[in-house]
C-alpha cells in the first residue's frame, strides 16, 4: 500500500511487550477507586533510538484479534521513556563505594556504544483504539482488545499518526492548525483540529500561572472567527489581557472593548495600554501599541458602560413587562380586593402578552415611549375602575413611571448600556461587533455582570426562534465565576448558576462556553462535567492533576508528563474535535505573540 504504517527508525527499533501493569488508587474525593493499566515494553538500546523516543509517540501492539492474521493492533501512547542497565538493578549502598563507582563508570561508558546489558524501558498507556491493517488501508475502531504479551511492538509512522489524530478540513487548513505534534520522530507534523466542533461542545483550559493560557486562548479565538463565519466571541476579562492579546483582531473587525470607568481625555490610548497586563515580548513596544489603540478610539470601538448599583437589577425587574405581569398576578392574592376588579386581571395580562408580541418585545423589555400604546389600549378597562381599587393605583403609577422614564431617556441621550451590549451580541447585522472584550477587574462586578449578560442573552435567544449568530463566552480566571462553594453576597452563586446553565443547555441554542483557570480543584464540578475538550499544561499541585485525571479519564501517566512541559506545550483530549475520540495528544502551540509582533512591526 502507498501508506506507510510503521516506522522502525532505520531498522533499529526492536521492542516487545513484557507485561500489562495495573495501578489502582482512590479518587481525589476519596469516594471510590480508579484503575489505570499501562504497558511495560522492553526496547533494544542504541544511542540513536533513545534520542528519538519521546512521550506522545504512538505504538502498535498485536492483540488477540491478530492471532493467525497479524492485522489487528492495540494502539498505545508513550507516557515515559528511560534507559536501563542490568547492573543498575543490583547496585545499592550495601556494596562498597569503590565497587559502586566502578560499576557506574562501566555503565556510563556503555551508554555511548550500547551493550547486551542495556535496554530501553517504555511505559505506554492505552488509547482504547484498535487499528486494522487491510489491503484498502488503515481503519481505527474504539475497541478494547487484550494485547499479546511477548509480541513485537512497533512505532506508528507519520502517515498513520496523522490519520489517527488529525482532523482533515476540506479548506482552511492553516486556520484549523494549532501547532505541531510532539512525539513525531525527526519530523514536523501539523496538528489540525475541527475548530467548529471544538467551540460547539465547550472547552476547558487548565494550566498554572505563566503557562500561556491567555496566549493559546487568543490564538484559537482568532482562528475560530475565521473558520466559523457567524461566530461572535464575548470575553469577560478579569486580568485585562485580551485587549492587547487580540489587538489586531479588534482593529481589523467590527468589535467592542468595554470598560466601566472612563479614560482621561487626551490620554485614552496611553491609559488603555497601562490598564492592560502586557506580554513580556511587547513591553518595549508601548508606543506602537498606543498608535494601534488610537485606531480603536477613533473608530468608536471602545465604550464605557456604568455598572449597576447594588440591588438595581431587582428594581429594574419591575420596570419591565414581565414585572408588570408579576405585579398584576399578585393583586389576585389580595383578599380584600373586590371580586369584579379581579376579573379584569386575566384580560389585562392577555392584552399585555399580545402587545409584547405585536411590538417585537420580550418580557424583559423595559418600559419606554411604546408603553403609552399599551396604556391607551387598556383605557376601556382602567376607566371603569374605582379610584380606590388596587388595580387602578397600579396603572396610575405606571402612567407616571412611563412619563419619568421618557424624560430620563432624553437626559441620557446616546449613552451605551448593558442592554446595548446584549443587543449587539445577538445582532445579525453584518456590521455589528464580532468580538467583545469586557474589562471587569473587580471580581464581584465581574461575577454579577457575567451572570446578567449570559442570562439576558439566554432569554432573548430562547424567544427569538433563531440559532444565529453563534456566541462563544470566554471566562478567563474561571475560579472567580464558578467556584465549588458559592455565596449570594459576593455574586459567586449567581455567576456559577449562569455558567453552569450555559454549559448544560447552551449548545442547543448555539451558545458556547470556554473556561480557563489555574485552580481546577476550586471549580463547580457539575459544570466541569459538561466540557468535551480539555487543554492541559503544567499544574504543579498533585491534587489538581489527579482531579483532571479523574474528571476527564486521562491516564495519570500522561498527567505526570505535563510537569516537564515547556511554555507552549499542551496536552489536548477531545471527544469531538480530533479525528478520534478522547486520545491524549501532545502538541506545541503556535505563539499568539508572534502574530502580534508582526502586526506591530
Amino acid at each position: 500500500m502507498s501508506l506507510q504504517v510503521f516506522d522502525d527508525l532505520g531498522g533499529e527499533f526492536q521492542a516487545q511487550l513484557r507485561e500489562i501493569k495495573s495501578n489502582t488508587r482512590t479518587t481525589v474525593d476519596g469516594s471510590s477507586t480508579i484503575t489505570f493499566r499501562t504497558a511495560r515494553i522492553e526496547c533494544s538500546y542504541t544511542p540513536k533510538v533513545i534520542k528519538r523516543l519521546a512521550a506522545g509517540q504512538l505504538l502498535a501492539i498485536p492483540n488477540v484479534q491478530a492471532i493467525g492474521v497479524n492485522d489487528a493492533f492495540s494502539i498505545y501512547e508513550i507516557a515515559d521513556v528511560y534507559p536501563m542497565h542490568y547492573s543498575m538493578l543490583t547496585l545499592d549502598t550495601s556494596q562498597p563505594a569503590a565497587i559502586r563507582k566502578e560499576f557506574m563508570e562501566m555503565i556510563q561508558k556503555e551508554w555511548e556504544k550500547g551493550s547486551k546489558s542495556t535496554w530501553i524501558e517504555i511505559v505506554g498507556a492505552p488509547t482504547n483504539y484498535t487499528m486494522k491493517v487491510g489491503t484498502d488501508g488503515l481503519s481505527f475502531e474504539k475497541r478494547q482488545s487484550a494485547p499479546l504479551t511477548g509480541s513485537a511492538v512497533r512505532l506508528l509512522s507519520k502517515d498513520a499518526i496523522q490519520k489517527l489524530l488529525c482532523y482533515s478540513p476540506k479548506a482552511g487548513v492553516e486556520d484549523n492548525t494549532f501547532g505541531n505534534l510532539l512525539g513525531v520522530t525527526d519530523q514536523e507534523l501539523a496538528f489540525t483540529v475541527d475548530v467548529e466542533k471544538l467551540i460547539h461542545y465547550h472547552v476547558g483550559v487548565f494550566a498554572f500561572t505563566g503557562s500561556g493560557k491567555s496566549n493559546m486562548t487568543a490564538m484559537i479565538v482568532r482562528k475560530a472567527l475565521k473558520v466559523v463565519p457567524d461566530l461572535k466571541v464575548v470575553i469577560f476579562d478579569v486580568s485585562s489581557e485580551y485587549g492587547v492579546h487580540l489587538l489586531d483582531v479588534l482593529d481589523g473587525n467590527p468589535s467592542r472593548v468595554i470598560f466601566t470607568e472612563p479614560f482621561e481625555t487626551g490620554k485614552e490610548a496611553e491609559d488603555y495600554v497601562k490598564h492592560h497586563a502586557l506580554p513580556e515580548s511587547l513591553t518595549d513596544k508601548t508606543k506602537k501599541l498606543e498608535e494601534r489603540v488610537e485606531r480603536l478610539f477613533k473608530a468608536g470601538k471602545v465604550k464605557t458602560v456604568e455598572l449597576p448599583i447594588v440591588g438595581e437589577e431587582g428594581i429594574l425587574r419591575f420596570s419591565t413587562y414581565g414585572g408588570l405581569v408579576e405585579v398584576l398576578s399578585n393583586t389576585l392574592n389580595d383578599k380584600y380586593g373586590a371580586v369584579n376588579t379581579k376579573l379584569y386581571v386575566p384580560v389585562i395580562i392577555d392584552r399585555i402578552d399580545r402587545f409584547v408580541k405585536d411590538n417585537g418585545l420580550t418580557t424583559d423589555s423595559t418600559f419606554d415611549a411604546k408603553t403609552e400604546g399599551l396604556l391607551d389600549g387598556l383605557k376601556d378597562i382602567t376607566d371603569k375602575l374605582e379610584d380606590r381599587a388596587t388595580l387602578k393605583k397600579v396603572f396610575d403609577a405606571l402612567t407616571t413611571v412611563v412619563g419619568m422614564l421618557a424624560e430620563t431617556k432624553k437626559e441620557e441621550g446616546e449613552a451605551y448600556t448593558w442592554d446595548d451590549v446584549v443587543d449587539e451580541i445577538l445582532s445579525t447585522d453584518k456590521d455589528s461587533p464580532r468580538i467583545f472584550v469586557v474589562n471587569l477587574p473587580e471580581a464581584e462586578d465581574a461575577r454579577l455582570q457575567t451572570a446578567a449578560v449570559i442570562g439576558k442573552v439566554f432569554r432573548k435567544r430562547k424567544r427569538s426562534f433563531t440559532l444565529t449568530p453563534r456566541v462563544l463566552f470566554v471566562m478567563d480566571e474561571a475560579q472567580e465565576f464558578m467556584p465549588r462553594e458559592t455565596r449570594k453576597e459576593d455574586g459567586t452563586e449567581q455567576a456559577s448558576r449562569a455558567v453552569e446553565r450555559l454549559l448544560r443547555h447552551g449548545r442547543k441554542y448555539h451558545l458556547h462556553g470556554w473556561i480557563s483557570t489555574q485552580r481546577v480543584a476550586n471549580l463547580n464540578t457539575n459544570a466541569l462535567q459538561q466540557l468535551h475538550s480539555y487543554f492541559v499544561s503544567t499544574m504543579p499541585r498533585p491534587y489538581d492533576r489527579q482531579l483532571i485525571s479523574d474528571t476527564f479519564a486521562i491516564d495519570d501517566a500522561f498527567m505526570e508528563r505535563t510537569l516537564a512541559f515547556q511554555n507552549g506545550d499542551w496536552l489536548l483530549t477531545s471527544f469531538k474535535a480530533t479525528a478520534t475520540q478522547n486520545i491524549p495528544v501532545f502538541f506545541h502551540a503556535e505563539n499568539n505573540e508572534e502574530v502580534l509582533g508582526r502586526y506591530l512591526s
